[in-house]
C-alpha cells in the first residue's frame, strides 16, 4: 500500500476533524471509493479499523491542542469531534493512560505521552483479549450448569424460560458495551436449543438499572429462571460473577471466577469439554456444534460485530448505519464471518422495512440486503439471521418463498422474537390473511419480547382483528406504559368500535372528554379526525381543528391536519395562505413541505405541477405520492412500472392493498379497486381509506358500502 494513499486519508480525515458525524461513508465518498474498499485499503495500510484510525487522529489532534494552546479539555473535545466532553475525557484517558487535565497540567511531553500510549494498549490488548475469552468460557459453564442442574432434576425436562439481563461492568475502565454483547450471546446460545423460552435482550436489557427484586423482573417477562452476572477487569485480573435465580428467588447455582489467565484458549475447550461431556445424553449433535462453535476466532472481528448488534437493536437509522459499518470492518478482518454479513443485510432490510420513504436509495438497500444474506448462507446455511432477512425480502414478491425461509429461520432458532413478529405480520398481510396464524406468531413474539412497543402494537392489533376484545382491553391495561399516550388512546377508541361493531360510537366518547377539557387542542383535532374518516363530513372537520389550531397554532399535528382538511373540503385559497404562514413554514421541514404542496395541487387536479413536484429527489421514494401523481395523468405505462418495481409499497407494507384500491380508484378500475378494499380489513387502516377523496365517485355503490359494513363504518343514506 503507497504511502501516498494513507498521507491522503489522514489529509482528509484531519481537515474534518470538528464535524463528529465523519465517519467511513464519509472519508469513502472524499476517496471516490466504495466503503468495502475504504476498510480494506486502510486496514492493510495501518491494521486499524477506519473508525478506530479516525479516533486516533482525533485524540493526538487534541493531545497536542492540550499542550499549546490555552482551550480547556472540553473545549478540544468539541473542537476534534467528539460531541459529549465526558466520552471524550474517559476516550482520552483509556487511550494515553492519563485524564486530559492532568496532561495539560504535568511537565510530559508529546513524546513521553507517545511512550505511555504504547504501554497503555499492549495491556489493554492482552486484557481485552482474556475479558473475551473468559466470558466465553463463563457462557459454556453457565449454560452447561443450567442445562445439567435442570436435566438431572426434571428428568430432560427443559425449564419454560429464561431472561438473560445484563451483565454488570465493575472495571475501573468503561467495557459495559462489552459486558452486554457477552450477555446477549449468552442469550442467543441458549435460544438455540429447543423448549427453552428465551426472552429478548431487548426486553430484560430494560432491566440493567432496576431496583425491582428478581421475582417482580421474573413475573413481568414472563420467566421461571433469570440469568445475572458481572464482570471485574483490573489489568492482568479477571472476577466474574454468574447465578442463576428462579422465580421465587432461590439461587439455583452460581460461581465467582478470581482468575489469572496464562492459557485461556487451552481453559475454555477444557470447559467446554467437561461441559459437553455432561450434556451428551440431552442435546443433540446440531446443538452441541451450535454451543461449542465461535463464529470467528478474529477478536477484534467479534468484538465490532457485538458492538453493531446491540446498537442495532434501536432500529434508528443512524444505528442502523453503525452497525453496516461495524460488521463491514469485522470482515474485512474475517472474511467467512457469516453472522457478521448476516447482521449488514438485517439493517440493509431494516432501513427499508422500518424506514422505507424516508430513505434516500431504499431499492439498492433491498438488493443488498439479498447481496449480504446471501453471502452469510453461502458460508453457513443455517445463519438464522440471514435466513429471516431473505423470508422479509420475498415477502409481496413470491409469498410462498418468503414462507419457506421464515420456517428455515425458525427451524434453526425458534426463540427469535423478530422472526414470530414478521411471520405473523406475513400472515396479517399476505393475499389470503390469515389472522389465527397472526396471532398465534405474535403471542409468541410477545412472550419472547414482552417490553417492546413494536411487540406490543402488533400484538393489540391481532388480538382485537380475532375479536379477543376482553383480552386487548386487559393488555392494553398491562401495558399502556410502553405504548405511549397517542397508541393508548387510538387503541381505546378501536376496542370501543370493535366492542359495538360501530365506530361512530366512538364520536360521542371524544365528545364526552372534550366537555371537561374545553381548551384541549389534542380532542378537537382527534373529533375532526372522525369527522372526516368516519362521518365523511369535511365542513364539519375542518369547524373542529379550526378551533384545534386556534388553541395552538404552533403544533405540528394541528398544521398538518389544519391544511389537509381545508385542502380535502375544496378551501384551496385558505389552504394557501396556511402555507404561506409563519406557524406552517416553522412547524414542517422541507420534505413535509413538499409532500403537502403536492397534495393541495394533486387534489386540486394540476397533475402537471403535482408532476412537477414529486420530482425532488425528497420525495422520489414515496410509492403512494409517485403512483398516483401518474393514475392521475392517465400514465398507465408508467404506474405499471412503478409496481412491477415496488410491488409491496416502500414504506408502509401493511396497508399495500389499501394503497392499491386508492390507486384503481383513480384509475377508474372498479373491479380491481373493490378486489384490494374488499380484501384490506385487516390493514388496520379502514377510517384513513374512508377519509380519501379518491373514493367519494364510489360511496353510493352498494359495494362500497358493503366495506363501509365490514368494517363497522356508518353506511350514508341515499341523497
Amino acid at each position: 500500500m503507497s504511502k501516498s494513499f494513507i498521507d491522503e486519508v489522514r489529509s482528509i480525515v484531519i481537515s474534518n476533524l470538528s464535524n463528529e458525524n465523519f465517519g467511513v461513508r464519509e472519508l469513502a465518498s472524499s476517496l471516490s471509493l466504495s466503503s468495502s474498499q475504504t476498510l480494506r485499503k486502510v486496514k492493510a495500510a495501518t491494521g486499524k479499523s477506519v473508525n478506530q484510525f479516525i479516533r486516533e487522529l482525533r485524540l493526538e489532534k487534541a493531545a497536542k491542542l492540550l499542550k499549546e494552546t490555552d482551550l480547556t479539555a472540553a473545549e478540544i473535545a468539541y473542537q476534534v469531534g467528539f460531541n459529549s466532553a465526558s466520552y471524550f475525557n474517559k476516550t482520552f484517558s483509556k487511550y494515553f493512560g492519563i485524564a486530559p487535565g492532568q496532561y495539560k497540567t504535568r511537565s510530559i511531553s508529546l513524546s513521553e505521552l507517545a511512550a505511555q500510549k504504547a504501554e497503555v494498549r499492549s495491556r489493554n490488548s492482552s486484557a481485552t483479549k482474556k475479558l473475551i475469552y473468559v466470558l466465553t468460557a463463563v457462557l459454556l459453564v453457565v449454560i452447561g450448569y443450567f442445562l445439567i442442574n435442570n436435566f438431572i432434576s426434571n428428568k430432560n425436562e427443559l425449564p419454560s424460560s429464561i431472561a438473560v439481563l445484563p451483565f454488570k461492568d465493575f472495571s475501573p475502565d468503561d467495557n459495559q458495551w462489552f459486558s452486554d454483547g457477552i450477555s446477549d450471546n449468552i442469550l442467543h446460545s441458549l435460544a438455540q436449543i429447543k423448549d427453552i423460552s428465551v426472552t429478548s435482550f431487548t426486553s430484560s436489557s430494560t432491566y440493567r438499572d432496576s431496583d425491582k427484586q428478581i421475582p417482580e423482573i421474573a413475573k413481568e417477562l414472563g420467566v421461571s429462571y433469570i440469568l445475572e452476572g458481572s464482570v471485574t477487569l483490573l489489568e492482568d485480573k479477571i472476577k466474574i460473577i454468574a447465578q442463576l435465580i428462579d422465580s421465587n428467588d432461590q439461587h439455583v447455582w452460581s460461581k465467582e471466577y478470581n482468575e489469572n489467565f496464562d492459557d485461556l484458549i487451552g481453559i475454555q475447550n477444557n470447559v467446554a469439554q467437561e461441559v459437553m461431556n455432561q450434556l451428551q445424553i440431552t442435546l443433540s449433535p446440531q446443538e452441541e456444534v451450535t454451543l461449542t462453535k465461535y463464529p470467528t476466532q478474529n477478536i477484534e472481528a467479534y468484538s465490532l460485530f457485538l458492538k453493531g448488534r446491540l446498537v442495532n437493536d434501536s432500529r434508528r437509522i443512524t444505528d442502523l448505519w453503525n452497525n453496516i459499518e461495524l460488521n463491514k470492518e469485522a470482515i474485512a478482518l474475517d472474511p467467512n464471518f457469516a453472522e457478521a454479513y448476516a447482521e449488514i443485510a438485517h439493517s440493509y432490510w431494516q432501513l427499508v422495512d422500518f424506514h422505507g420513504i424516508e430513505v434516500i436509495n431504499a431499492f439498492e438497500h433491498i438488493n443488498l440486503a439479498h447481496k449480504y444474506a446471501d453471502s452469510a448462507l453461502k458460508i453457513k446455511p443455517n445463519t438464522f439471521r440471514a435466513l429471516s432477512v431473505k423470508a422479509g425480502l420475498y415477502k409481496h414478491i413470491d409469498w410462498n418463498k418468503s414462507l419457506e425461509y421464515f420456517e428455515k429461520s425458525l427451524a434453526v432458532n425458534s426463540n427469535d422474537a423478530l422472526t414470530h413478529l414478521q411471520l405473523g405480520l406475513y400472515f396479517q398481510t399476505r393475499p389470503n390473511p390469515d389472522i389465527k396464524k397472526c396471532l398465534e406468531h405474535l403471542t409468541i413474539s410477545q412472550q419472547l419480547n414482552p417490553i417492546s412497543r413494536l411487540q406490543a402494537m402488533s400484538y393489540m392489533r391481532a388480538l382485537i382483528f380475532n375479536n379477543k376484545i376482553a383480552e386487548a382491553e386487559e393488555f392494553l391495561k398491562r401495558n399502556a406504559f410502553q405504548l405511549g399516550d397517542y397508541l393508548n388512546r387510538q387503541f381505546a377508541y378501536k376496542i370501543i368500535a370493535y366492542k359495538n361493531k360501530d365506530w361512530s360510537k366512538v364520536i360521542p366518547f371524544l365528545n364526552d372528554k372534550l366537555e371537561n377539557n374545553l381548551d384541549n387542542d389534542l380532542y378537537y383535532r382527534e373529533l375532526a379526525f372522525m369527522a372526516n374518516t368516519i362521518l365523511n363530513d369535511d365542513s364539519l372537520a375542518v369547524a373542529y381543528i379550526a378551533k384545534a389550531y386556534k388553541i395552538d397554532s404552533l403544533n405540528f399535528r394541528n398544521v398538518v391536519s389544519y391544511f389537509n382538511m381545508l385542502v380535502e373540503d375544496k378551501r384551496y385559497d385558505e389552504a394557501n395562505k396556511l402555507m404561506t404562514s409563519e406557524n406552517y413554514k416553522s412547524a414542517l421541514n422541507k420534505k413535509f413541505k413538499l409532500k403537502k404542496l403536492w397534495y393541495y395541487h394533486y387534489l386540486k387536479g394540476d397533475s402537471n405541477k403535482a408532476l412537477e413536484i414529486s420530482n425532488d429527489t425528497l420525495i422520489t421514494n414515496d410509492y403512494l405520492l409517485q403512483v398516483l401523481t401518474y393514475a392521475q395523468l392517465g400514465d398507465r405505462k408508467k404506474v405499471d412500472s412503478i409496481n412491477k418495481r415496488n410491488p409491496n409499497g416502500i414504506g408502509n407494507p401493511l396497508i399495500w392493498r389499501t394503497n392499491r384500491a386508492i390507486l384503481h380508484a383513480v384509475l377508474k378500475d372498479r373491479d380491481s379497486m373493490y378486489y384490494y378494499l374488499e380484501n384490506s380489513r385487516f390493514d388496520d387502516y379502514e377510517l384513513e381509506a374512508n377519509g380519501r377523496r379518491e373514493f367519494d365517485p364510489y360511496r353510493n355503490e352498494e359495494r362500497y358500502k358493503a366495506f363501509l359494513r365490514m368494517n363497522y363504518l356508518p353506511v350514508p343514506e341515499e341523497e
